[in-house]
């Protein structure tokens, strides 16, 4: 890693290792958004690492962001930190002013107007937001704020927001052209849901790994039987894989965007197809080796794993992205496929 990588490591490790724990999660799933931490997040520019110095921010790239964004799954940070860091950047791109407070994320594409009547489905902490972001079908980015909008609250499996939001005749606050795909909302969530199930992947692993050292069976520790063994070391490449190819993804967004037609949306849909793909096993195995102890709320794996079953879907499943995937390898066909694999 590069120093501000080193920094930003740092930075989130000794944040989310101080105030995330299982008695301030099983709290925010009780009463609901931690303002506290959010303003600690905030504070700390996390949001912000993205856009440039002029706009508050660090100038950093993708690559560097990632390892903000996999803090968030290590951690299961209950909010919504990739999502402000994406919207933040996408309103720069688009020469936009950031508005203060939460900016929501809308997934679907819009149909281009000048007003726009749509229900939108599963939006992360929309009832928190004051803002709400979205891509119509001309790739115009269109800003709303609260007033325009209604909210029907619901919420996924680890207990996290995602609500419908609605939108009634709205006429955006501001809007502007740019030359980004429509559905590049759904892209780049799509990328930072890799990254975070990267991030807790990894955090299941080390759970694993210390119960099964720690806890002893017949005289001799779990993690000297042959079978959990072979369990942990399943669990290694699966979450070493994860964690590649999200890591890839980010990579390679910095190096060719997500715009014409050698852009980063090969590693981008290969990354959310492996990381959905690999949920069963992570939260299989992982459950397995702690036995029963694993499925109780006073456990912390609880919220790992409801966070991966939870995120394994959202911004396309494994079957959508394996779909484009296959769509793509047939277009290439044989003599091409292993360059497009190791470009």
């Amino acid at each position: 890693m590069n120093e501000l990588q080193n920094m930003l490591e740092e930075s989130v490790t000794r944040l989310f290792s101080e105030q995330v724990d299982r008695a301030f999660l099983s709290k925010v799933e009780e009463q609901g958004w931690s303002a506290e931490l959010w303003d600690l997040v905030s504070e700390q520019g996390l949001t912000h690492v993205l856009v440039s110095e002029a706009a508050g921010g660090m100038a950093a790239s993708w690559a560097d962001a990632f390892v903000v964004v996999r803090a968030c799954g290590r951690y299961a940070v209950p909010l919504p930190v990739g999502e402000q860091m994406l919207a933040l950047w996408l309103l720069e791109q688009a020469g936009l002013s950031a508005p203060q407070g939460v900016i929501a994320l809308l997934p679907e594409v819009l149909e281009a107007g000048a007003s726009f009547n749509a229900d939108v489905p599963r939006v992360p902490w929309g009832r928190e937001a004051g803002h709400f972001l979205g891509l119509t079908s001309a790739g115009e980015l269109v800003l709303f704020d609260g007033s325009h909008v209604s909210v029907a609250q619901g919420q996924n499996l680890a207990r996290e927001p995602r609500d419908t939001v609605m939108l009634k005749g709205a006429a955006p606050v501001a809007r502007a052209a740019t030359s980004l795909k429509p559905d590049a909302i759904r892209w780049l969530g799509a990328m930072l849901r890799a990254a975070q199930i990267a991030g807790s992947a990894a955090a299941g692993l080390e759970l694993s790994v210390k119960y099964t050292s720690d806890r002893v069976q017949f005289g001799r520790a779990l993690s000297q039987f042959q079978a959990i063994q072979n369990h942990l070391a399943e669990l290694g490449g699966a979450m070493a894989s994860v964690d590649t190819m999200a890591r890839t993804a980010f990579l390679a967004l910095d190096a060719r965007g997500l715009t014409g037609s050698d852009d980063a949306s090969f590693e981008i849909a290969a990354a959310k197809c492996r990381a959905s793909d690999s949920v069963e096993l992570l939260t299989r195995l992982s459950h397995q080796v702690h036995g029963a102890i694993g499925f109780t709320y006073e456990y912390d794996l609880q919220f790992l794993t409801r966070r991966l079953w939870s995120w394994r879907a959202e911004f396309g499943t494994s079957g959508e992205w394996g779909e484009y995937l296959g769509r793509i390898a047939t277009a290439a066909g044989g003599d091409q496929l292993w360059a497009l694999v190791t470009k």
